[in-house]
């Protein structure tokens, strides 16, 4: 039976359309291994090797464990990805996002601190 993590990991797999076999290259270990973490309960993988996960899925290794993301609990693995790509521009680039933001959607539900 698989464990949460393990149902969370295979989801966020294939909605990348990875494989078993490129997750395991990606993250240096088997394909016998990633299986195991996604349909057999009890594994234990090592902060370094969920750490890598993460990355390669785009999502924290928090999400991987199932802990809410900040006050955004129902984000997804793709919303994940897209503040981790954000919290990683510069004021610059966050200036122009949200100023894109706003004349594609107008003020609704924009930053506009700092504009």
């Amino acid at each position: 039976m698989p464990s949460p993590i393990g149902i969370r990991l295979r989801q966020l797999r294939e909605a990348k359309g990875l494989t078993l076999q490129q997750v395991a290259d990606a993250v240096g270990c088997s394909k016998a291994y990633v299986w195991e973490l996604e349909m057999r309960e009890g594994q234990r993988p090592t902060a370094e090797r969920l750490n890598a996960i993460g990355k390669l899925l785009g999502v924290t290794v928090e999400d991987l464990l199932g802990e809410p993301i900040g006050s955004v609990t129902d984000a997804s693995g793709t919303d994940v990805a897209f503040f981790r790509e954000y919290a990683g521009m510069s004021e610059e680039e966050k200036k122009r996002y949200r100023e894109a933001m706003k004349l594609m959607f107008g003020n609704k539900g924009t930053d506009t601190e700092g504009t």
